[in-house]
This record gives C-alpha cells, sequence and structure tokens, in this order.
C-alpha cells in the first residue's frame, strides 16, 4: 500500500522533474492520472504510455509505465522502466522516486524469468537476435531477462533463412533454447508438373527421332556397303567412302539423341510425377549443390 502512495504521490510529479517536458506530454499524464483515479486502468496504462513516447525523460511517467507493466504481470518490462527510474532519480537526486523505484525492485528481481539462447554457428557481424521484439545483443544471449509467458526468438542473417521459435518460460524459472544453424534460402518450384510434363513430351519426341535417325543411318549404311568387300571393316571405292561415313555419322547422332532424350524423358517423368498439384499445399524445392567434385540440382518435396 506504501508503494502505491508513493507512486500516486509523483503523478503529478512528471511535469517538475521532466528534463524538457512537453505540453502535450503533460497533458496526457494528467488525463492518464485521471483515467487512473476513476479505475481505468487499462486506458490510463495506454495513456501513460503515450506520454512517455511524447517525453521519455519524466521519472514521474516512467514509475507508472512501470507500474502498468508490474500490474500486468510483465515483470521483466517493469524490471527494465523502474531501473530507468532508479538510474535517472540518483542521477537528479530524487529522493522519492529512488525510494519507490528500489522498493518495487526489490520485490520484482527474485520473479524475473531468464532465457539463455546458444547457437550452433558463429554469425556474421550483421546478424541480428530479436527476443520479445526487442534486440539483443549476441554476447548477451546466455542471460536474458524477459516476461513470463511466450517469448518469440527471431535470428537473421544476410543471405540466409532466419530461424523463429516461441519459448514458454514461467515466471522465476530458467529455460534454455538452443538455435541450429541458419538454412539457405531454396527456390520454390510452382509450375515444375507443367515443366515436366514438357520435359517427357521432348524426351519421347527426341527418342522417336533417334529411332528414325538409327534406320535411316543403317539403311543408308547397308546401300552405301553393298559395293565394299571384306569382312570386318570393309574396303570400299573411293566414291562409296563418303556415303558409309556419313551413315556412321548418321547412326552416331542418333545415338546421342537417343540418350538425351531418354534422359529428359525420365527426368520430367520425376518431377511431373512428384511435383503437387497447383491446387495443393505441396512444395517442391529446387536447391543447388555444387562441391569441389560435382555440380547439380536436388529436389526436396514437402507434403
Amino acid at each position: 500500500m506504501r508503494l502505491q502512495v508513493v507512486i500516486g504521490a509523483l503523478l503529478f510529479a512528471s511535469v517538475a522533474f521532466a528534463d524538457d517536458p512537453k505540453t502535450t506530454a503533460d497533458e496526457k499524464f494528467a488525463a492518464a492520472s485521471k483515467l487512473r483515479d476513476a479505475g481505468k486502468t487499462q486506458e490510463a496504462c495506454a495513456m501513460f504510455d503515450e506520454s512517455l513516447e511524447l517525453n521519455p525523460n519524466a521519472i514521474g511517467t516512467i514509475l507508472n509505465v512501470a507500474r502498468c507493466a508490474e500490474e500486468e504481470g510483465k515483470v521483466a518490462t517493469a524490471i527494465r522502466y523502474f531501473s530507468d527510474a532508479r538510474d535517472r532519480a540518483r542521477e537528479q537526486n530524487l529522493a522519492p522516486q529512488l525510494s519507490a523505484a528500489e522498493d518495487h525492485l526489490a520485490k520484482l528481481i527474485p520473479r524475473q524469468s531468464h532465457l539463455a539462447i546458444t547457437f550452433a554457428e558463429t554469425y556474421p557481424a550483421d546478424a541480428k537476435l530479436v527476443v520479445a521484439g526487442r534486440v539483443v545483443d549476441f554476447s548477451a544471449a546466455n542471460d536474458i531477462v524477459v516476461d513470463p509467458g511466450p517469448t518469440e526468438v527471431v535470428v537473421s542473417a544476410p543471405g540466409r533463412v532466419p530461424y523463429s521459435s516461441t519459448v514458454q518460460v514461467p515466471e522465476s524459472q530458467h529455460k534454455a533454447l538452443a538455435v541450429p544453424k541458419l538454412g539457405y534460402p531454396v527456390t520454390t518450384c510452382s509450375s515444375c508438373r507443367t515443366i515436366g510434363k514438357v520435359g517427357v513430351a521432348i524426351g519421347a519426341a527426341a527418342v522417336v527421332t533417334s529411332v528414325v535417325l538409327g534406320f535411316k543411318s543403317h539403311s543408308d549404311w547397308k546401300d552405301a556397303v553393298k559395293s565394299c568387300t571384306g569382312t570386318g571393316t570393309p574396303v570400299c571405292p573411293p566414291d562409296q567412302v563418303n556415303l558409309v561415313t556419313d551413315a556412321r555419322t548418321l547412326g552416331n547422332v542418333g545415338t546421342v539423341v537417343g540418350i538425351a532424350g531418354g534422359v529428359l524423358a525420365i527426368g520430367g517423368a520425376a518431377l511431373w510425377y512428384f511435383s503437387p498439384h497447383a491446387d495443393s499445399r505441396e512444395h517442391l524445392a529446387i536447391i543447388p549443390m555444387v562441391s569441389p567434385t560435382e555440380a547439380g540440382f536436388a529436389a526436396f518435396a514437402r507434403f
């Protein structure tokens, strides 16, 4: 009760002790004080927040914002504001404000919740750690004071997929969170089924073409070697040599076209079969894979 009386007595002290009070901030502070007196705590706290945004140096406003956070069970937030008010009051030799802040801190500190975060890798200097909407230095991640309840943790780094997790941290307890290595972005293929179908069609056409070229090559070769003699490698007249060579070249081209068409058809069929339908919520990720010995693509489907 004594603590509430002290803070209540400091409500209108915001103007007197603010470093550079603004008229609008003072008006909101006065309106917030009236709302609290009328029992409209929620509206009063919202008004105190607005006043503090306009005049962040007003110790009386800081104390009341801290009190609102305490009443809402936001222990870490209340500690942060009460600590700020305590430090300012100590610098300005404001005994009542200093006493009020210290009394509240003595009760709140044993209730604070702690979150310890460990990381599976070392991040670049421009990486960012955000805990409960506040940026936290990575060096302080081993002990972060948070408000009780669900706490969102987001780790991000340029060129990497951000990591996000929500941790339930009960009051007065310690929780730990291990952050895995950040992934790399992938390309989601939304038209892979269509691409697969096209691949199958082109591959099949190439295989058919190779068969036709094969028959044509064989027929030309038979015609060309009619005048040739010998077994194994035939000996042909000069005027037939070019015809035999052309027939063999055509056969080789047909073989290459057939192999390429077969590979394309098989790859297209796999893409067609494993890719999700357009109206489904499945996704196929195509990820480039590069190493000192090989290069290519890996496809990962999520079902």
